[in-house]
């Protein structure tokens, strides 16, 4: 697959990320990404910042990630919540109360209506923890501009556009450093879960967002569900060929899609 092609790719929607029927709620976005991180969150709250606005919830004032998984189930509960669509106004009471990963999948949905390349990507973030010590688990996009010719990383939860450096590490990146014992494993992670086997799990789900294929956080491929100290020699062996491939993923695409093929212990079906 050459760059064009690859680039249309990423224009194209997955199942998770087609509107569907409600398409018609993107046909008067905001053009620029801070605009559209800004209405996102008019229509999102991260399951973290529940306790600053539960005294302005009503029915709804838990976490409600495993409510959703595809980007219309999303869609029709905005719509029940507030027959206005997409809207600046919307009220905390007719928000979805949905982490990171359901944030990625709005923004890809928004931009692929309307014919840009994004594809979400899965890592750590510094910058979501106290004084930036800890890498923790956290789901972004990456947006093709083309003016720059380049891949520009937009977090839609926290509204950053074009973060920079280590602030957000690839999955790849922390697995390949936490295996070369350049840094502590224990970094990263989140609440009560941190080390080796979560930076793997990210890894997989970063190699089947790239290749189109948007998992949720309780989706376990096979390799996964394996305790680090169960994985053989092999299996290490490939994760440390993922972890590579995944640091230019344009370049090495088709060498990830064959080993995705290949290894159907990488694959999760619902």
């Amino acid at each position: 697959m050459n760059k064009a092609e690859l680039l249309h790719f990423y224009t194209t929607f997955t199942p998770n990320t087609d509107p569907g029927e409600y398409g018609y709620l993107f046909h008067e976005l905001p053009q620029g990404l801070p605009e559209l991180c800004r209405l996102i969150k008019c229509q999102l709250i991260h399951p973290t910042m529940i306790k600053k606005v539960r005294h302005l919830l009503t029915d709804y004032t838990r976490n409600e990630d495993e409510k959703f998984y595809k980007i219309t189930e999303m869609l029709e509960a905005l719509v029940e919540r507030n027959a206005d669509g997409l809207t600046f106004e919307r009220l905390p009471s007719e928000r979805l109360l949905i982490s990171c990963r359901f944030h990625s999948l709005l923004l890809i949905s928004m931009l692929r209506s309307r014919g840009l390349p994004v594809r979400s990507r899965v890592g750590f973030a510094s910058y979501l923890s106290e004084n930036g010590r800890k890498y923790i688990d956290h789901w972004i996009c990456e947006v093709w501009e083309e003016a720059e010719k380049r891949w520009i990383r937009v977090d839609p939860d926290w509204e950053l556009i074009d973060i920079q450096g280590d602030e957000f590490l690839m999955a790849g990146d922390a697995w390949l450093m936490a295996r070369d014992k350049e840094i502590n494993p224990q970094l990263f992670g989140v609440k009560k879960s941190w080390g080796m086997h979560y930076i793997r799990n990210n890894l997989c789900y970063d190699l089947n967002a790239v290749l189109g294929n948007e998992l949720c956080y309780w989706d376990y491929p096979p390799l996964c569900q394996k305790e680090m100290d169960e994985l053989d020699w092999e299996e290490l062996q490939l994760l440390d060929e993922i972890a590579l491939y995944l640091q230019d993923p344009d370049e090495n695409y088709a060498q990830l899609q064959a080993l995705f093929s290949e290894h159907k212990f990488l694959h999760f079906k619902r």
